[in-house]
């Protein structure tokens, strides 16, 4: 008897984990405030090159992006800045960090980014969290619409879900960045874009 109440807890554990999406990543949610205050800087630009390379260790991949600088909205930047992400592929090995930003060659972002030796080397803060490709809509407004794939989903620290962030006009996001770095007094560059 006391076998067939412990398979019971394995078989429905097993049930659960089989309805689950495969690839599913859990992250701990940031508010919009948390995500600017880790971030060292909050940039727009383009995407120009990426490159994938074993790190260090040559235990995992990693892809190296670099950012041509349009506009530096928080802190300050140099006109081209490299961002580092776990995943990418080298030689016939390909490696997929899931829930982690993937930059695509051309795409137009904002990235919160923190320093990792100095601010030409960073990483994206947030995971995807703080990652925004910049589109236009049909009707030419630019949106800084969020870079969460599917099966992606974001806890409170007490573990509660909340929903994924959503798109917003290009301008009125940098203008609630740039307050919210005014109100915690980071540096913020006025220009507009």
């Amino acid at each position: 008897m006391l076998r067939k109440i412990r398979l019971i807890p394995a078989f429905v554990f097993l049930m659960i984990v089989g309805i689950l999406p495969a690839g599913a990543s859990t992250f701990v949610a940031m508010t919009a405030e948390e995500l600017i205050a880790e971030a060292d800087a909050v940039v727009q630009g383009t995407v120009i090159q990426l490159e994938s390379r074993w790190d260090k260790n040559g235990r995992i991949i990693v892809t190296e992006a670099t950012v041509q600088v349009s506009e530096a909205i928080v802190g300050s930047a140099p006109s081209q800045i490299v961002v580092k992400t776990p995943g990418g592929e080298v030689a016939n090995y390909r490696m997929e960090a899931l829930g982690f930003p993937q930059l695509a060659k051309g795409e137009e972002v904002i990235l919160f980014l923190k320093a990792d030796q100095n601010i030409q080397v960073s990483r994206i803060v947030g995971h995807q969290q703080g990652h925004f490709e910049v589109v236009k809509r049909l009707d030419g407004v630019s949106l800084a619409v969020p870079r969460i794939e599917d099966g992606v989903s974001f806890l409170t620290p007490s573990g509660k879900a909340i929903p994924a962030p959503r798109s917003r006009e290009l301008t009125t996001f940098k203008g609630r960045v740039r307050a919210e770095a005014v109100r915690i007094g980071k540096p913020v560059q006025n220009r507009g874009r």
